[in-house]
């Protein structure tokens, strides 16, 4: 798994156990990561409403308000948040209620701390990629505005026509192919979909996107 780097997270730890929740308080707690912790689920709606989390850790069985119901709350307010449902009544049913609902993981009572670790690891590590793609994004869309203006301005000018998109020399795109030991293809072609389902980008310039990407990956095999 790659590092997650200075990945500043805000975390919320939903247990009507009280011993329990700080025990996980404690586990998670660490640099650059926000650690918030509530007792039962009302009062964690009232601190999904007032507060952005990355990531939430619920019980499922609690008074008042119940771990699937924070899960729906949290997911409604803020679609990205990654939230792992924990409960000492497991059974199918509950497990695929809360992967309907859009949990990321299901963890069953009791549970190894070590096993809850690298659950959350792997939650951060996704959370590092969401936001890796939606930089990129935006990257494009800048790059791809860069571009439209150039061909704006200069648009009496033949060589615009036939602008290499790939380049070292226009500004913004060259990172598509910089420092190969560190890219993600797979987020970059996510990527470019996105660009071209929003209308950012025509057919025939996603797919030559596409080709060099498809091309610097047969390159490392």
């Amino acid at each position: 798994m790659r590092e997650t780097g200075h990945l500043s997270v805000r975390i919320l730890i939903v247990d009507d156990d009280k011993a329990v929740a700080e025990i996980l308080r404690d586990l998670l707690s660490g640099p650059d990561r926000s650690v918030d912790v509530c007792y039962d689920g009302k009062e964690a709606l009232e601190r999904i409403e007032a507060k952005p989390y990355d990531l939430i850790i619920v019980d499922l069985v609690m008074p008042r308000v119940g771990g699937i119901e924070v899960l729906t709350y949290a997911k409604k307010a803020r679609p990205d948040t990654i939230v792992i449902i924990v409960t000492g009544y497991a059974s199918l049913e509950t497990a695929i209620a809360a992967i309907k609902e859009g949990a990321y993981d299901y963890i069953s009572k009791p549970y190894k701390l070590e096993e809850m670790k690298i659950v959350v690891d792997n939650a951060l590590e996704r959370i590092r990629l969401l936001r890796e793609n939606r930089g990129l994004v935006e990257k494009l869309q800048g790059a791809y505005r860069e571009l439209m203006e150039l061909k704006k301005e200069r648009s009496s000018d033949s060589k615009v026509a036939s602008v290499n998109f790939f380049s070292s020399s226009m500004p913004g795109l060259h990172f598509l192919y910089s420092d190969p030991a560190s890219s993600n293809y797979v987020d970059r072609l996510q990527a470019l979909s996105s660009l071209k389902k929003n209308g950012m980008l025509t057919e025939s310039e996603f797919n030559e996107f596409k080709r060099h990407l498809l091309k610097m990956i047969h390159s490392e095999r």
